[in-house]
């Protein structure tokens, strides 16, 4: 149009940008070819929002916390918690190296002074979310009306290192994410399933409702801890307060209340302390309770079972067609494989006695379908290869009856749960 000037949308674009940039106080920089924003206001609401989680009611209203440091950072991302961005002091250059897949903004030391609500310096915080997590059915600690933090965090940390992932407390307005308790519990707060009630008669219909046994320590009670018998039913300890111990409503709807024996001279333990004991003794009586249910759910047990019931179905197959055994089948197949496998390596990955070895390779040897070389260590020969060959349809047929139920993605999923679990063996096998 004449007399007017025409702008390139490209030059209204750039131009409103850098406006907006400016009205949040944001300025761009790159360092190792990554993106990293530098946030200079107070006003700004990603510096509003960390600054709220200093707070428990802003945790709880929020369902985010603040993690402080780069250690309580590593414990938050090894359990998996999920973090929206990091806030950084310029003197932190190894930020960007460590969290490359975490948004990170850059602020004075003063403003992360003012989100962490100290007069000291963290120079790394980050928002993260609580997770959602499963509860545990097995044994729950519950908190009646703890208030000490470093205690709260020491039972959290006894908690996990006896493989209990679920706390309840009596209190609705008690969280985990509360300084001194993450570092007490050495960040196992991160993978804490965590449960609040709003007084203990609430928490009391919860357990009774779940069907778990409620077991109470007092000073006064009328069963020695290490004596008690536990029934098969899930466990709920419950642990008293600091200064007035475990609730009169507890010890009037326990299904047993027990005390640890003491000298007279010492008149009370540490709740973390005592909660320790408990927990310890506890879990050992519900183990020797339930032995056999245990036995029978164990990882290795399980794995074990499915192990010998696929060789069961793969040996069914092959008696149609073959003399072969599964086991020699798939000695066979690992063999060409690996090409060359002493006794003593054979004798290890399949479990074979001494008085076994002869009759598991005397057939493959007589029908030329492995042979030794001049170590002693055994080969597969070209007559092996194509029994394998022939065999190969019966394998592929009795894995898919196995698998017949199986969509594609369940078949792909499994294998991909497999080689998780073989690479973790791998791993733990190989550390010194």
């Amino acid at each position: 149009m004449e007399g007017t000037q025409y702008i390139p949308i490209w030059v209204c674009i750039c131009t409103f940008s850098a406006y907006i940039n400016e009205l949040w106080h944001i300025k761009k920089q790159h360092t190792d070819d990554r993106m990293i924003q530098e946030i200079t206001s107070l006003k700004d609401e990603k510096i509003q929002l960390a600054k709220s989680l200093s707070s428990s009611k802003g945790r709880i209203d929020s369902g985010k916390f603040l993690i402080e440091g780069f250690e309580a950072i590593e414990w938050a991302i090894n359990s998996s918690i999920r973090i929206d961005y990091i806030l950084a002091t310029k003197q932190t250059k190894e930020v960007n190296k460590s969290y490359s897949n975490i948004d990170i903004y850059i602020v004075t030391d003063g403003l992360l002074k003012k989100v962490t609500d100290t007069n000291y310096l963290i120079p790394i915080v980050a928002v993260g979310n609580v997770n959602e997590k499963s509860q545990s059915t097995d044994f729950v600690v519950v908190l009646d009306d703890l208030k000490d933090f470093g205690n709260i965090g020491t039972i959290v940390r006894t908690c996990h290192a006896f493989g209990i992932d679920t706390v309840l407390s009596t209190r609705n307005d008690l969280d985990l994410f509360q300084r001194k308790t993450v570092d007490s519990s050495r960040g196992r707060v991160f993978s804490t399933n965590f449960k609040t009630f709003q007084n203990p008669l609430d928490t009391i219909a919860y357990l009774k409702k779940n069907n778990f046994q409620i077991v109470t320590t007092s000073p006064y009670g009328d069963k020695i801890q290490s004596l008690i018998s536990l029934s098969e039913r899930p466990v709920a300890l419950i642990v008293g307060n600091e200064t007035e111990g475990v609730s009169d409503d507890f010890i009037k709807q326990a299904d047993i209340t027990v005390q640890i024996p003491m000298q007279s001279q010492v008149e009370s333990l540490n709740v973390g302390v005592a909660t320790g004991i408990s927990i310890y003794e506890l879990k050992l009586k519900q183990v020797l309770g339930m032995i056999e249910k245990k036995i029978k759910s164990t990882l290795g047990r399980e794995i074990n079972v499915v192990a010998t019931m696929i060789r069961d179905v793969l040996d069914k197959e092959l008696k149609k067609v073959s003399e072969l055994s599964s086991t020699q089948l798939v000695f066979m197949m690992v063999l060409k494989c690996d090409s060359i496998m002493s006794i003593l390596e054979v004798q290890k990955q399949f479990g074979l006695p001494d008085k076994e070895i002869k009759p598991f390779f005397e057939p493959l040897l007589s029908k030329g379908l492995i042979n030794t070389d001049t170590s002693n260590n055994l080969i597969i020969t070209e007559t092996g290869v194509e029994t394998i060959g022939k065999l190969w349809a019966i394998i592929e047929n009795a894995e898919n009856k196995i698998l017949i139920d199986f969509t594609e993605s369940e078949k792909f999923e499994l294998k991909r749960l497999i080689e998780k679990l073989k690479k973790k063996c791998i791993e733990i096998i190989n550390v010194p």
